[in-house]
C-alpha cells in the first residue's frame, strides 16, 4: 500500500478520534469539581434577552466556526438523555459542551485534544 493511502487513513482516523471526545455524552473525565463547576456555570447563564449579551445554556442552538478545520457547524446543548452527535445534539457534559456553556457570541473556546488543541469561536446563539 502507498504512503498516500496511509496518510489519509491516519488523518480519517484522527477525524474520528476528535470527533467522538467532543461530543461523547457522558465525559467520564469530569471530577466532583469540575462537575460543581458546570452546575454553576448553568445556574448563572440566563435566558436571552438579546441577541449580543446571550450566554449558551441548555436547549440553545449555537454555531460555531471551527478554526483548525475552517468549516462552519450548528449544534444544539442538550441534557445528556437527550445527547444524539450524529443529528447535531450534543451532551451539556461533553468536553465541547462542558466548554460552551455560560459562553457569548464572539468568545473562543480552546479544548485540549490528545496533545493538539481544537480551537472554536461562537458565531450565533438561538433559542
Amino acid at each position: 500500500m502507498s504512503p498516500q493511502y496511509f496518510n489519509r487513513l491516519k488523518k480519517r482516523l484522527g477525524d474520528c478520534a476528535r470527533q467522538h471526545y467532543l461530543h461523547l455524552p457522558w465525559s467520564m473525565s469530569l471530577n466532583a469539581a469540575e462537575l460543581s463547576t458546570l452546575f454553576t456555570n448553568l445556574e448563572q447563564s440566563t435566558a436571552c434577552t438579546d441577541t449580543n449579551t446571550c450566554r449558551v445554556t441548555i436547549g440553545h442552538k449555537v454555531t460555531l466556526f471551527d478554526v483548525q478545520e475552517k468549516n462552519i457547524f450548528t449544534l444544539v446543548l442538550t441534557n445528556p438523555r437527550d445527547s444524539d452527535p450524529d443529528k447535531g445534539f450534543i451532551s451539556c457534559f461533553s468536553p465541547l459542551g462542558r466548554q460552551l456553556i455560560g459562553r457569548r457570541p464572539g468568545d473562543v473556546i480552546e479544548i485540549k485534544i490528545f496533545s493538539r488543541t481544537a480551537l472554536f469561536r461562537v458565531i450565533r446563539i438561538e433559542n
